[in-house]
Formats: C-alpha cells, sequence, structure tokens
C-alpha cells in the first residue's frame, strides 16, 4: 500500500490513483529576460528624459535670446529715426541743389546771395 504525504495509506484500486503532484522547479531568472520585460519602461523613460532635457535648452535658449532680441529692435528705432531724419535733410539738399544748377533760376540765385540788380531795375524807396 502507497501512503499519502499525510502519512496515511491509500487504497489499491487504480481508478481511485490521485494524481502526484509535482514540485514545480523555480529556474533562475535569466538577466536578459528581466531586462526585456522591463525594456518598453527604460525606453519610454529615455524619450520623456531627451525630450525634457531638448526642452529645457530649447526654454534656455530662448531665455537668453529675448534680451539680445530687444536691444536689437532698440537699435532698429534708432536707425530708423535717423534714416528718417536723413530724408528730410537729402530731400532739402536736394532741392537746395536743384534750385542752384538751374539755369532759370541763376538770376534769381545770384541776387540773393549778392544783392545784384540789374541796370534795367531801380530800387524804390519809400519815405513817410
Amino acid at each position: 500500500m502507497r501512503r499519502s504525504q499525510s502519512g496515511s495509506p491509500l487504497p489499491a484500486s487504480s481508478a481511485h490513483r490521485m494524481p502526484v503532484q509535482r514540485r514545480r522547479v523555480r529556474r533562475r531568472a535569466d538577466p536578459w529576460r528581466r531586462l526585456a520585460r522591463h525594456t518598453p519602461m527604460f525606453e519610454l523613460s529615455a524619450r520623456l528624459g531627451v525630450n525634457c532635457f531638448l526642452a529645457l535648452v530649447a526654454a534656455v535658449s530662448l531665455g537668453r535670446l529675448v534680451p539680445h532680441l530687444q536691444a536689437q529692435a532698440q537699435q532698429l528705432e534708432v536707425v530708423r529715426r535717423e534714416l528718417d531724419q536723413a530724408e528730410v535733410t537729402n530731400t532739402r539738399l536736394r532741392a537746395d541743389f536743384d534750385r542752384y544748377f538751374d539755369p532759370t533760376q541763376a538770376g534769381r540765385v545770384i541776387q540773393e546771395q549778392t544783392g545784384y540788380r540789374t541796370k534795367s531795375e531801380r530800387q524804390v524807396v519809400w519815405t513817410d
């Protein structure tokens, strides 16, 4: 007669036989298999870390560029004001140049600058 694990005898009939429980031998997990289970987590962590690093670099770069951009905008305003003044001066000088070198106005320019009068002109002096 066989004995069960508890120590009591078992019946000899083959129809009522209970399956023998086998111990499962626990194999030591292969380190590569363990790593393979955690690979998606590592990949996600790496992606997240790289993206956070890139976002941080972009934010710092923008932070450094803002003062430079403001300085450039101020310089542009100064240059635009000076350009407007130069255009006004250029327009006035161009008009003077055209007037001084216009042959039809040469007599008038000479009269203005020297006080010269032609012989046909007479100076009129009003008296009271």
